[in-house]
């Protein structure tokens, strides 16, 4: 009986070791893919803010060249869809950038494999009187270790005033016309 007990015993101890052994694999994965993520978050976030920091007349040229995917497209809060080239010739849109100050709350960044996607919200000010807030979707895409910015989407949200036209006044003659 001894033997059998030693040997149930001797059995039931593996066992226990195998399961241990493979439930500490799998936390040191889980820990790995915990670091692996908060890395690309924190990479997103700085990409975000470059991004950010490099839509002005003097720096959004240089930067698209770079950091900006050649598919990129955004869709703004007025309801104005531009590619790459629309966006950088719509100098009326990148000085309000610069003209506005802004203040980022309630961002969520999330990674999936090379894509990164931030939400979050936008309230924006000139010379400090509030003048609304955007709800936001910012798209990167990991290509050759940079994250590119890929899309932009902006939604004035219901309590924000009217937005303001970013529309020319030639563009407004001419839609006046047709109509």
């Amino acid at each position: 009986m001894n033997k059998i007990f030693s040997l149930k015993s001797i059995s039931f101890v593996c066992l226990l070791l195998i399961f241990s052994c493979s439930q500490t694999d799998k936390s040191k994965s889980t820990k790995s893919d915990s670091n692996n993520s908060e890395l690309a978050e924190k990479e997103l976030d700085s990409a975000f803010k470059k991004m950010w920091k490099n839509l002005t007349l003097t720096d959004a040229a240089e930067y698209f060249k770079t950091d900006v995917s050649d598919s990129f497209f955004t869709i703004n809060a007025d309801g104005i869809v531009q590619n790459k080239a629309e966006f950088l010739a719509d100098t009326k849109r990148i000085e309000m950038l610069e003209i506005l100050s802004f203040e980022f709350f309630d961002q969520q960044i999330k990674v999936y494999d090379n894509v990164g996607i931030i939400n979050g919200r936008i309230k924006a000010f000139s010379e400090g009187t509030y003048v609304g807030e955007v709800f936001y979707t910012a798209i990167f895409v990991k290509d050759n270790n940079v994250w590119k910015y890929e899309n932009w989407q902006g939604t004035w949200t219901k309590d924000s005033p009217p937005p303001p036209s970013f529309v020319s006044e030639n563009e407004t003659k001419k839609v006046n016309q047709t109509y």
